[in-house]
């Protein structure tokens, strides 16, 4: 997958989270934002990649700021909690090896109330 497609799933995996957590049907946020509702399944989608004046429809269709929408994580920043730099070092580990890591933290956390 190259970057660009994967950017514009993360974008649409980022809209369908907030029109879900709206309350909002695929159909009724395109009416909001005046746009096709089959083009609106492709954005959530990745299939497209939509301009940067169809996002400011979506975002004031859905009330948050387009940023909310176009916010791609990477690498987690300095500030980020260590379980967020945790969850990352764990990203495109096998399930097999996130058990292992798992039941080794777990074990770890047990120790520690041990003491």
């Amino acid at each position: 997958m190259t970057k660009v497609n994967e950017i514009s799933r993360h974008i649409g995996d980022n809209i369908r989270a907030i029109r879900k957590q709206k309350g909002f049907s695929q159909e009724q946020l395109a009416l909001r934002a005046e746009i096709n509702g089959s083009y609106m399944g492709q954005v959530e989608r990745g299939e497209k990649s939509p301009t940067i004046d169809v996002l400011g429809k979506i975002a004031q269709a859905l009330q948050c700021p387009l940023e909310q929408l176009v916010h791609v994580s990477g690498a987690p920043r300095e500030e980020s909690s260590y379980a967020d730099k945790i969850a990352y070092q764990l990203e495109g580990l096998s399930v097999r090896e996130q058990e292992a890591v798992y039941k080794f933290v777990k074990q770890l956390v047990q120790f520690k109330t041990i003491d």
